[in-house]
């Protein structure tokens, strides 16, 4: 006997459905993090999540190569607002596990901590990227996408709102995780992303 869409059974298989993709969601969250570990806040977990998402926003910039530094270098900082210690596990993180943080589409990386969001010690020479690992106060993160803009960086924060907020780049998770771009941040800062990268990435709004 067929069911009609509107029966008992059918509401039933839409609400196990979605009960499932939230399941799902929550488990390819835990697998791009790893095990938990004791005492991690959901802050922590999403900033481990996302300092991975950040490469490959950084590889998808059309324009990265000609972010590097006088040294030929592509600086990447981590913006902190008073835990450094947390923002020095994230930059080990990003930089791989090799003496040398790993290179980012061939290009040789620097990376470096800050918790200046006006990031006046760059001058003339702004960051390739800047990755958010504290969630700062309303104003500095007005400060730190203003910064993005005016000077065509890739800003990152893996913090929930915060794109919708204007930073260019961040994390959804939803039925699967994956990269969340906001479109008028883009726009705005002129970075062009790789066709590939955007087929697979939320865009706000």
């Amino acid at each position: 006997m067929r069911v009609s869409p509107s029966s008992p059974a059918s509401c039933r298989r839409r609400r196990c459905q979605r009960l499932l993709a939230n399941a799902g969601a929550a488990a390819l969250l835990l697998l791009l993090l790893g095990a938990p570990v004791a005492g991690e806040s959901d802050e922590d977990r999403r900033a481990q999540a996302g300092i991975r998402l950040f490469r490959s926003l950084l590889a998808a910039d059309l324009g990265l190569d000609d972010k590097r530094d006088e040294d030929g270098k592509l600086l990447l900082v981590i913006f902190h607002a008073g835990n450094q210690a947390h923002a020095q596990e994230l930059a080990r993180a990003l930089a791989g596990s090799g003496a040398d943080p790993e290179p980012l589409h061939g290009l040789p990386v620097k990376i470096e901590l800050t918790n200046d969001a006006t990031f006046a010690i760059y001058g003339k020479h702004p960051p390739a990227g800047i990755f958010v690992s504290q969630a700062p106060g309303a104003q500095a993160l007005r400060t730190i996408v203003r910064y993005g803009i005016d000077h065509h960086v890739v800003v990152y924060s893996p913090f929930e709102g915060d794109v919708e907020k204007g930073v260019l780049g961040g994390l959804a998770v939803e039925a699967q995780v994956r990269p969340y771009v906001n479109k008028d941040t883009l726009a705005a800062s002129h970075i062009e992303l790789k066709a590939f990268f955007m087929k697979v990435t939320k865009v706000y709004p």
